[in-house]
Protein backbone atom coordinates (compact mmCIF):
# COMPACT_ATOMS: atom_id res chain seq x y z
CA UNK A 1 0.00 0.00 0.00
CA UNK A 2 2.56 2.18 0.85
CA UNK A 3 4.49 1.48 -2.35
CA UNK A 4 1.50 2.59 -3.90
CA UNK A 5 0.74 5.49 -2.30
CA UNK A 6 4.46 6.88 -3.40
CA UNK A 7 4.13 5.88 -6.94
CA UNK A 8 0.61 7.91 -6.93
CA UNK A 9 2.23 11.01 -5.23
CA UNK A 10 5.55 10.79 -7.91
CA UNK A 11 2.92 10.93 -10.75
CA UNK A 12 1.21 13.77 -9.31
CA UNK A 13 4.16 15.62 -8.89
CA UNK A 14 5.59 14.60 -11.66
CA UNK A 15 3.50 16.34 -13.69
CA UNK A 16 3.00 19.41 -11.55
CA UNK A 17 6.92 19.72 -12.24
CA UNK A 18 6.49 18.59 -16.25
CA UNK A 19 3.67 22.02 -16.46
CA UNK A 20 6.72 24.10 -14.46
CA UNK A 21 9.34 22.85 -16.82
CA UNK A 22 7.41 23.54 -20.01
CA UNK A 23 6.81 27.20 -18.63
CA UNK A 24 10.77 27.20 -18.00
CA UNK A 25 12.03 26.23 -21.28
CA UNK A 26 9.08 28.04 -23.67
CA UNK A 27 9.10 31.66 -21.65
CA UNK A 28 11.23 32.16 -18.49
CA UNK A 29 14.34 31.56 -20.46
CA UNK A 30 16.42 29.64 -17.53
CA UNK A 31 18.15 26.50 -16.87
CA UNK A 32 16.93 26.19 -13.71
CA UNK A 33 14.71 27.53 -11.35
CA UNK A 34 15.48 28.02 -7.43
CA UNK A 35 12.02 27.95 -5.46
CA UNK A 36 11.92 29.11 -1.70
CA UNK A 37 8.40 29.77 -0.92
CA UNK A 38 7.87 26.75 1.45
CA UNK A 39 4.05 26.32 0.04
CA UNK A 40 5.35 25.89 -3.35
CA UNK A 41 8.15 23.71 -2.35
CA UNK A 42 5.30 21.33 -0.74
CA UNK A 43 3.08 21.50 -4.24
CA UNK A 44 5.76 20.25 -6.18
CA UNK A 45 7.39 17.61 -4.04
CA UNK A 46 5.20 17.45 -0.99
CA UNK A 47 7.89 18.16 1.58
CA UNK A 48 6.29 20.57 4.18
CA UNK A 49 9.24 21.28 5.94
CA UNK A 50 10.92 25.05 6.23
CA UNK A 51 14.36 26.66 5.85
CA UNK A 52 14.76 24.88 2.78
CA UNK A 53 14.77 25.39 -0.80
CA UNK A 54 14.11 23.27 -4.17
CA UNK A 55 15.71 23.60 -7.34
CA UNK A 56 14.19 22.81 -10.37
CA UNK A 57 16.27 22.39 -13.73
CA UNK A 58 14.57 22.84 -17.33
CA UNK A 59 15.94 19.18 -18.62
CA UNK A 60 15.31 16.87 -15.60
CA UNK A 61 12.42 15.34 -13.97
CA UNK A 62 14.28 15.36 -10.39
CA UNK A 63 13.80 18.08 -8.18
CA UNK A 64 16.76 18.83 -5.75
CA UNK A 65 15.65 19.88 -2.12
CA UNK A 66 18.20 21.72 -0.28
CA UNK A 67 17.78 21.44 3.48
CA UNK A 68 19.16 20.33 6.88
CA UNK A 69 19.57 17.25 8.98
CA UNK A 70 15.99 18.16 10.92
CA UNK A 71 14.47 17.25 7.49
CA UNK A 72 16.69 14.44 6.30
CA UNK A 73 13.63 11.80 7.22
CA UNK A 74 11.02 13.69 7.08
CA UNK A 75 12.24 14.79 3.23
CA UNK A 76 12.62 10.87 2.94
CA UNK A 77 8.77 9.86 3.48
CA UNK A 78 6.98 12.77 2.39
CA UNK A 79 9.17 13.14 -1.22
CA UNK A 80 11.06 9.89 -2.27
CA UNK A 81 10.66 11.21 -5.35
CA UNK A 82 13.57 13.88 -4.87
CA UNK A 83 16.59 14.26 -4.34
CA UNK A 84 17.78 15.64 -1.35
CA UNK A 85 20.80 17.93 -0.50
CA UNK A 86 21.27 18.42 3.57
CA UNK A 87 23.72 21.03 3.70
CA UNK A 88 27.12 21.22 5.68
CA UNK A 89 27.24 25.32 5.04
CA UNK A 90 24.54 28.07 4.22
CA UNK A 91 21.74 27.70 1.84
CA UNK A 92 23.54 29.58 -0.71
CA UNK A 93 26.67 27.85 -0.52
CA UNK A 94 25.22 24.57 -0.64
CA UNK A 95 23.23 26.39 -3.65
CA UNK A 96 26.48 27.38 -5.36
CA UNK A 97 27.84 23.45 -5.44
CA UNK A 98 24.96 22.15 -7.25
CA UNK A 99 25.01 24.61 -9.78
CA UNK A 100 28.58 24.22 -10.59
CA UNK A 101 27.77 20.62 -10.47
CA UNK A 102 24.85 21.17 -13.23
CA UNK A 103 26.37 23.69 -14.97
CA UNK A 104 23.73 26.00 -14.73
CA UNK A 105 24.04 29.37 -16.89
CA UNK A 106 20.94 31.22 -15.95
CA UNK A 107 19.56 30.55 -12.13
CA UNK A 108 16.06 31.91 -12.30
CA UNK A 109 15.01 32.85 -8.52
CA UNK A 110 11.18 33.71 -7.48
CA UNK A 111 10.26 37.42 -7.65
CA UNK A 112 7.47 37.02 -5.15
CA UNK A 113 9.79 35.44 -2.49
CA UNK A 114 13.55 36.01 -2.84
CA UNK A 115 14.53 38.69 -0.41
CA UNK A 116 16.88 41.10 -1.14
CA UNK A 117 19.34 39.72 1.43
CA UNK A 118 19.22 35.64 0.28
CA UNK A 119 19.77 37.80 -3.66
CA UNK A 120 23.05 39.10 -2.19
CA UNK A 121 24.14 35.77 -0.03
CA UNK A 122 23.38 33.90 -3.55
CA UNK A 123 25.66 35.92 -5.30
CA UNK A 124 27.96 36.12 -2.69
CA UNK A 125 28.31 32.31 -2.62
CA UNK A 126 28.62 32.16 -6.31
CA UNK A 127 31.35 34.16 -6.00
CA UNK A 128 33.11 31.75 -3.78
CA UNK A 129 32.23 28.73 -4.92
CA UNK A 130 34.06 30.70 -8.50
CA UNK A 131 30.64 29.87 -10.19
CA UNK A 132 29.85 32.25 -13.37
CA UNK A 133 25.47 32.26 -13.36
CA UNK A 134 23.24 35.07 -14.24
CA UNK A 135 20.50 35.06 -11.22
CA UNK A 136 17.25 36.23 -13.33
CA UNK A 137 13.60 37.24 -10.69
CA UNK A 138 11.30 35.84 -12.68
CA UNK A 139 7.47 34.87 -12.44
CA UNK A 140 7.53 31.41 -12.59
CA UNK A 141 3.92 30.82 -12.95
CA UNK A 142 3.05 28.85 -10.02
CA UNK A 143 0.18 30.71 -8.66
CA UNK A 144 -1.55 30.52 -11.88
CA UNK A 145 -1.09 26.81 -11.98
CA UNK A 146 -1.75 26.14 -8.64
CA UNK A 147 -5.16 28.09 -8.66
CA UNK A 148 -6.28 25.11 -10.91
CA UNK A 149 -6.97 22.83 -8.59
CA UNK A 150 -7.61 18.32 -9.68
CA UNK A 151 -9.91 16.82 -8.96
CA UNK A 152 -8.01 15.05 -5.73
CA UNK A 153 -7.09 19.00 -4.95
CA UNK A 154 -11.26 19.59 -4.56
CA UNK A 155 -11.67 16.67 -2.12
CA UNK A 156 -9.23 17.65 -0.06
CA UNK A 157 -10.65 21.22 0.17
CA UNK A 158 -14.36 19.41 0.74
CA UNK A 159 -12.49 17.29 3.38
CA UNK A 160 -11.27 20.54 5.20
CA UNK A 161 -14.94 22.29 4.94
CA UNK A 162 -16.96 19.60 6.68
CA UNK A 163 -14.59 19.20 9.05
CA UNK A 164 -14.82 23.25 9.94
CA UNK A 165 -18.88 22.81 9.73
CA UNK A 166 -18.80 20.14 11.96
CA UNK A 167 -16.70 21.72 14.49
CA UNK A 168 -18.62 24.83 14.15
CA UNK A 169 -22.02 23.00 14.50
CA UNK A 170 -20.76 22.00 18.13
CA UNK A 171 -19.51 25.21 18.98
CA UNK A 172 -23.04 26.34 18.64
CA UNK A 173 -24.31 24.01 20.95
CA UNK A 174 -21.14 25.06 23.17
CA UNK A 175 -22.31 28.61 23.01
CA UNK A 176 -23.93 30.58 25.99
CA UNK A 177 -23.82 34.51 26.84
CA UNK A 178 -21.28 34.96 29.41
CA UNK A 179 -18.50 33.23 27.51
CA UNK A 180 -15.64 35.66 25.82
CA UNK A 181 -14.59 35.51 22.16
CA UNK A 182 -10.95 34.12 22.98
CA UNK A 183 -12.66 30.66 25.14
CA UNK A 184 -15.39 30.60 22.17
CA UNK A 185 -12.95 30.35 19.20
CA UNK A 186 -10.87 28.23 21.32
CA UNK A 187 -13.04 25.68 21.51
CA UNK A 188 -13.90 26.11 17.72
CA UNK A 189 -10.31 25.50 16.62
CA UNK A 190 -9.96 22.37 19.04
CA UNK A 191 -13.00 20.78 17.89
CA UNK A 192 -11.56 21.00 14.20
CA UNK A 193 -7.85 19.30 15.38
CA UNK A 194 -10.27 17.26 17.26
CA UNK A 195 -11.81 16.23 14.17
CA UNK A 196 -8.90 15.21 11.98
CA UNK A 197 -7.50 19.09 11.14
CA UNK A 198 -3.95 19.80 10.47
CA UNK A 199 -4.78 23.36 12.15
CA UNK A 200 -6.35 26.19 11.13
CA UNK A 201 -6.38 27.91 7.87
CA UNK A 202 -5.65 31.07 9.60
CA UNK A 203 -6.43 32.79 13.56
CA UNK A 204 -10.47 32.02 13.67
CA UNK A 205 -12.21 35.60 13.86
CA UNK A 206 -14.45 35.34 16.83
CA UNK A 207 -16.76 38.75 16.59
CA UNK A 208 -18.82 39.91 19.06
CA UNK A 209 -21.50 42.78 18.53
CA UNK A 210 -19.22 46.58 17.52
CA UNK A 211 -16.36 44.25 17.02
CA UNK A 212 -18.04 42.58 14.39
CA UNK A 213 -17.26 45.75 12.11
CA UNK A 214 -14.11 44.85 12.45
CA UNK A 215 -13.19 42.71 9.63
CA UNK A 216 -10.38 41.36 11.01
CA UNK A 217 -11.08 41.32 14.24
CA UNK A 218 -9.06 39.58 16.71
CA UNK A 219 -10.95 37.26 19.21
CA UNK A 220 -10.16 39.14 22.71
CA UNK A 221 -11.66 39.16 26.12
CA UNK A 222 -15.32 41.03 25.34
CA UNK A 223 -17.88 38.73 26.11
CA UNK A 224 -21.12 37.00 24.78
CA UNK A 225 -23.98 39.03 25.28
CA UNK A 226 -27.79 37.85 25.00
CA UNK A 227 -29.52 39.14 22.28
CA UNK A 228 -26.58 40.19 21.17
CA UNK A 229 -24.52 39.56 17.62
CA UNK A 230 -21.57 37.16 17.14
CA UNK A 231 -19.53 37.16 13.30
CA UNK A 232 -17.38 33.62 12.86
CA UNK A 233 -14.97 33.52 10.05
CA UNK A 234 -12.87 30.42 10.13
CA UNK A 235 -11.27 27.66 8.76
CA UNK A 236 -9.85 23.99 9.00
CA UNK A 237 -6.95 22.86 7.20
CA UNK A 238 -6.65 19.03 5.99
CA UNK A 239 -3.77 17.37 4.65
CA UNK A 240 -1.97 20.89 3.94
CA UNK A 241 -5.19 22.50 1.65
CA UNK A 242 -7.70 25.02 3.62
CA UNK A 243 -11.06 25.72 4.03
CA UNK A 244 -12.75 29.37 4.56
CA UNK A 245 -16.05 30.15 5.88
CA UNK A 246 -18.08 33.28 7.58
CA UNK A 247 -21.80 32.84 9.47
CA UNK A 248 -23.56 35.23 11.80
CA UNK A 249 -25.49 34.47 14.67
CA UNK A 250 -27.89 35.88 16.67
CA UNK A 251 -27.89 34.94 20.49
CA UNK A 252 -31.06 33.99 22.14
CA UNK A 253 -33.22 36.18 19.62
CA UNK A 254 -34.32 37.03 16.57
CA UNK A 255 -31.96 39.45 14.69
CA UNK A 256 -33.57 42.75 14.22
CA UNK A 257 -33.58 46.33 13.28
CA UNK A 258 -30.23 47.74 11.35
CA UNK A 259 -28.33 43.85 11.52
CA UNK A 260 -31.38 42.42 10.71
CA UNK A 261 -31.29 44.74 6.97
CA UNK A 262 -27.78 44.51 6.86
CA UNK A 263 -27.70 40.84 6.94
CA UNK A 264 -30.91 40.25 4.11
CA UNK A 265 -28.24 42.66 1.78
CA UNK A 266 -25.74 41.15 2.39
CA UNK A 267 -27.28 37.15 1.51
CA UNK A 268 -28.40 38.82 -1.24
CA UNK A 269 -25.62 39.56 -3.01
CA UNK A 270 -24.21 36.68 -2.05
CA UNK A 271 -26.52 34.40 -3.77
CA UNK A 272 -26.80 36.51 -6.85
CA UNK A 273 -22.52 36.19 -7.25
CA UNK A 274 -22.37 32.72 -6.45
CA UNK A 275 -25.22 32.40 -9.03
CA UNK A 276 -23.02 34.81 -11.76
CA UNK A 277 -19.93 31.99 -11.34
CA UNK A 278 -19.33 29.80 -14.33
CA UNK A 279 -16.79 29.40 -16.60
CA UNK A 280 -15.52 31.89 -18.69
CA UNK A 281 -16.94 34.86 -15.84
CA UNK A 282 -14.63 37.80 -15.69
CA UNK A 283 -13.62 37.89 -12.03
CA UNK A 284 -13.93 42.19 -12.27
CA UNK A 285 -17.93 40.97 -13.33
CA UNK A 286 -18.70 38.78 -9.90
CA UNK A 287 -17.81 41.19 -7.73
CA UNK A 288 -19.48 44.09 -9.60
CA UNK A 289 -22.61 41.78 -8.99
CA UNK A 290 -22.55 41.54 -5.41
CA UNK A 291 -21.51 45.48 -4.98
CA UNK A 292 -23.91 46.47 -6.75
CA UNK A 293 -26.66 45.38 -5.04
CA UNK A 294 -25.09 46.67 -1.65
CA UNK A 295 -24.72 50.17 -2.86
CA UNK A 296 -27.78 50.46 -4.06
CA UNK A 297 -29.01 49.34 -1.00
CA UNK A 298 -27.09 52.53 0.32
CA UNK A 299 -24.07 50.23 1.71
CA UNK A 300 -21.33 50.48 -1.27
CA UNK A 301 -18.70 52.41 1.32
CA UNK A 302 -19.63 50.10 3.85
CA UNK A 303 -17.90 46.90 1.81
CA UNK A 304 -14.56 48.12 1.41
CA UNK A 305 -12.68 45.03 0.81
CA UNK A 306 -13.08 42.49 -2.27
CA UNK A 307 -16.02 40.00 -2.88
CA UNK A 308 -13.05 36.90 -2.21
CA UNK A 309 -10.56 34.88 -3.11
CA UNK A 310 -8.93 31.48 -4.38
CA UNK A 311 -8.22 29.09 -1.48
CA UNK A 312 -5.61 25.95 -1.68
CA UNK A 313 -2.36 25.08 -0.08
CA UNK A 314 -2.72 28.84 1.05
CA UNK A 315 -5.52 30.88 2.76
CA UNK A 316 -5.37 33.28 0.01
CA UNK A 317 -4.40 32.27 -3.50
CA UNK A 318 -5.28 33.31 -6.94
CA UNK A 319 -8.08 34.05 -7.97
CA UNK A 320 -8.94 37.79 -6.81
CA UNK A 321 -12.82 38.54 -7.20
CA UNK A 322 -12.46 42.36 -6.95
CA UNK A 323 -13.15 45.00 -8.85
CA UNK A 324 -9.54 45.33 -9.93
CA UNK A 325 -9.19 42.09 -11.24
CA UNK A 326 -8.43 40.79 -14.41
CA UNK A 327 -8.69 37.74 -16.20
CA UNK A 328 -11.84 35.06 -15.93
CA UNK A 329 -12.90 31.93 -14.14
CA UNK A 330 -11.78 28.44 -15.21
CA UNK A 331 -12.80 25.22 -14.55
CA UNK A 332 -10.78 23.69 -11.06
CA UNK A 333 -10.71 27.58 -9.29
CA UNK A 334 -11.98 27.24 -5.86
CA UNK A 335 -13.21 30.46 -4.70
CA UNK A 336 -14.74 32.01 -1.93
CA UNK A 337 -17.88 34.58 -2.40
CA UNK A 338 -18.14 36.60 1.09
CA UNK A 339 -19.52 40.19 1.23
CA UNK A 340 -19.87 42.31 3.66
CA UNK A 341 -21.24 45.33 5.50
CA UNK A 342 -19.49 46.64 8.73
CA UNK A 343 -21.36 49.63 10.14
CA UNK A 344 -18.69 50.94 12.99
CA UNK A 345 -19.30 50.51 16.42
CA UNK A 346 -22.59 49.01 16.09
CA UNK A 347 -21.93 45.60 14.13
CA UNK A 348 -20.99 43.51 11.08
CA UNK A 349 -22.46 40.67 8.50
CA UNK A 350 -20.67 38.79 6.30
CA UNK A 351 -21.36 35.70 4.72
CA UNK A 352 -18.92 33.61 2.94
CA UNK A 353 -18.80 30.35 1.23
CA UNK A 354 -16.26 28.21 -0.71
CA UNK A 355 -17.33 27.53 -4.65
CA UNK A 356 -15.69 25.10 -6.82
CA UNK A 357 -16.01 26.79 -10.55
CA UNK A 358 -16.68 23.38 -12.66
CA UNK A 359 -16.78 22.74 -16.53
CA UNK A 360 -20.62 23.86 -16.85
CA UNK A 361 -20.90 25.91 -13.85
CA UNK A 362 -20.84 25.79 -10.61
CA UNK A 363 -20.64 23.50 -7.60
CA UNK A 364 -21.16 25.24 -3.78
CA UNK A 365 -18.87 22.89 -1.19
CA UNK A 366 -19.98 24.48 1.72
CA UNK A 367 -23.35 24.18 3.05
CA UNK A 368 -24.10 25.41 6.54
CA UNK A 369 -27.47 27.78 6.87
CA UNK A 370 -27.75 31.15 6.44
CA UNK A 371 -31.19 32.34 6.26
CA UNK A 372 -31.76 34.95 8.56
CA UNK A 373 -33.90 32.65 10.12
CA UNK A 374 -30.56 30.09 10.82
CA UNK A 375 -28.72 32.99 12.86
CA UNK A 376 -30.61 32.55 15.56
CA UNK A 377 -29.41 30.26 18.23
Amino acid sequence: MRMAKNKRNVDVYGTRLKALRKRMGKGLGVDALLVVNPVDIRYLTGFVGDDSWALVRAGSNKIVVLSDFRFEQQIEREAPQARAVMRKKSLSDELAGVVKKYGIETLGVQASYVTLAQRTAMSKAMRRAKVKVAIKAVDDGLIEQRAVKSADEVKLIVKAGQIQQQAYREMLAYIKPGQTEAEVAAFLEYRMRALGADGVSFPSIVAADGNAALPHAIPGRKKIRKHGIVLFDWGAKYQGYCSDMTRVISVGGKMKGKMAEIYQICLEAQLAAIDAIRPGVRLADVDKVARDIITKAGYGKLFGHSLGHGIGLDIHESPVLASRATGVLEPGHVVTVEPGIYLPDVGGVRIEDDVLVTEVGKKVLTDLPKTIESTMI
